[in-house]
């Protein structure tokens, strides 16, 4: 989940939000908005991040895989897309 946290903090700075503005977008009160930049993710599910982030304007994408033989475990990854601040999708 931290991996997610970090998105969304990296996008309202990209954006250049304030805290209460990303509050307002994100539908939260601006202490939780704090809470989540400095990575406090009590109360913050998987799910209510993912939200986060789509009403931040960003496309969330999950993909499934198997995973490779070589590795012992599988893993779980939070990627930022190439074109990822450069004016989206063409």
């Amino acid at each position: 989940m931290s991996g997610l946290a970090q998105q969304i903090a990296e996008i309202i700075e990209r954006q250049a939000l304030s805290q209460r503005e990303a509050a307002a977008l994100m539908g939260l009160d601006q202490p939780k908005v704090s809470a989540l930049i400095r990575g406090r993710l009590s109360g913050f599910s998987t799910d209510r991040l993912l939200r986060c982030l789509m009403s931040l304007g960003q496309d969330v994408d999950i993909v499934v895989r198997d995973k490779p033989i070589d590795h012992p475990t599988a893993h779980i990854s939070v990627v930022t897309a190439p074109d990822q601040g450069k004016g989206g999708r063409a």
